[in-house]
């Protein structure tokens, strides 16, 4: 992992990855050495700002960022940060987009909400040591350690941590729906277990046998995400690693992988492979959260921001969601699991204004923006000042987020992987394959291992 190979063209990175309408996103890209550094900072010690009437590009991922960016992008402070350029944000940026911007050599000034360290580990990022030395507003000792040492790749930093990154694990409960089924929303479910027997008295069809309602669908949101800025639940939840960064081993063909696609696998099948898919096509009935606001599922595997992204969209909703633990296996009974993470600002190397983009990265880390941001959106940052400033009665459920910092008893962190997305893309083919039934869970994992195996081989790495 830590051997260094030479770079790539942009021809060989736009041929390496023209295969991202079959989901090859950054899978086939080398790894390279990193880029030249920024240029320092002047005599004056501070990182020159964009010039007036310039403009500076940045893409997300997301999309319900934009009522915050609405409400700070046209405050005094923004325009004085930022030397009064005007910045195109882009939000509900695809992966597949951003990656097609870079490999033509027109990426954006700054992105976030992608697979970052993909991004790292190609050489297509500028690093940002020499503008953090000159800034007055970042520097290592502002944020708690997972959100800062996620934004390094052997040993440079190329991110700025922005808009959110405080803790992402929980089990988020409509105490309404668990009532009406007889369940105690005093006493949540704290294994997969006590999940599943949960799961099975909320599920409801009708006469036709058509799902009206969902206990859990654990590959929703956090359950089922994998990626560089979140985890990987599974690993998290059975408690093994499944990447080594320092031998660039897999270990996804285990018995943790075998266990978790049958009991993950055992909830889609009790409510249907098909009656899942026909509800995720209803609209506002899709993945993280939509289902749930609809008070179509019961339960989330979600982060601390589902409490406040459930009570700016759908309020009467919010004043019965709970949060407890997110479930173990029965043999780790017990164990309260939590885990860092966050995002970023990149830079690429090719775009015109990074300078500029450097500017909004900084005002993202302001107590206005991160106010905003909360205020508007319900996400929070790894900045510790800011989190104790917070009530974390602010919104119903974020209170057990801020608890599960002092009560859990196992921490991780994002496995370091530099094929990521490739993996998740996998993961997401593999696991619908398993609970239809048209592999088993050993299988599945077996298939996994060698897939990412072989991509990690054939990236290079």
């Amino acid at each position: 992992m830590q051997q260094r190979s030479k770079g790539i063209s942009r021809r060989t990175f736009l041929r390496n990855t023209s295969l991202v309408a079959a989901g090859a996103v950054l899978a086939a890209c080398a790894p390279s050495p990193a880029p030249s550094a920024p240029p320092a900072a002047g005599d004056s010690g501070a990182v020159a700002p964009a010039a007036a009437g310039g403009t500076i590009q940045y893409w997300v991922g997301w999309s319900n960022l934009t009522p915050a960016w609405e409400a700070m992008s046209v405050t005094d402070e923004f325009a004085e940060m930022t030397g009064g350029a005007t910045v195109d944000f882009k939000p509900g940026t695809t992966a597949e987009a951003l990656l097609t911007a870079v490999a033509a050599g027109d990426p954006p000034d700054g992105a976030s909400n992608t697979q970052y360290l993909d991004y790292m580990a190609r050489g297509v990022l500028l690093p940002v040591a020499d503008w953090i030395v000159a800034s007055s507003i970042i520097s290592e000792e502002d944020y708690l350690e997972g959100s800062w040492k996620d934004a390094f790749y052997q040993g440079t930093m190329y991110g700025v941590p922005a808009n959110e990154g405080f803790v992402r694990y929980g089990l988020n409960y409509n105490a309404l729906m668990v009532a009406d089924a007889g369940l105690d929303p005093d006493a949540p479910p704290t294994t997969w277990e006590e999940c599943l027997a949960w799961h099975e008295a909320l599920t409801k069809f009708d006469a036709n046998g058509n799902m009206m309602q969902v206990g859990l669908d654990p590959y929703d949101a956090m359950g089922g995400q994998l990626a560089i800025q979140d985890g990987f639940y599974p690993s998290v939840s059975w408690g093994w690693t499944w990447f080594d960064p320092e031998t660039g081993e897999f270990a996804l063909d285990s018995e943790q992988m075998v266990e978790s696609f049958e009991v993950m696998g055992e909830f889609i099948k009790i409510a249907g492979p098909d009656n899942m898919a026909g509800m995720r096509q209803v609209e506002g009935q899709g993945g993280w959260g939509g289902s749930f606001n609809a008070s179509v599922q019961a339960m989330i595997i979600e982060g601390y921001w589902h409490p406040g992204e459930t009570a700016i969209q759908k309020p009467e909703v919010a004043e019965h969601n709970r949060a407890s633990w997110a479930p173990v296996p029965t043999n780790r009974a017990g164990v309260k699991v939590q885990g860092t993470g966050g995002h970023y600002v990149i830079f690429f190397r090719e775009a015109a204004n990074t300078e500029g983009m450097f500017k909004v990265a900084e005002f993202l880390n302001t107590p206005l923006a991160m106010t905003t941001i909360f205020n508007n959106t319900g996400w929070l940052p790894g900045r510790p000042s800011f989190l104790e400033s917070v009530d974390p009665a602010s919104y119903p459920g974020l209170d057990f987020y801020f608890r599960s910092v002092d009560e859990a008893t196992e921490w991780s962190s994002p496995a370091r992987c530099p094929i990521t997305q490739y993996v998740s893309q996998q993961y997401q083919q593999i696991r619908e394959a398993h609970f239809r039934g048209e592999m088993t869970a050993a299988e599945a994992a077996a298939e996994l291992q060698n897939r990412a195996v072989e991509e990690y081989r054939n990236a290079g790495f």
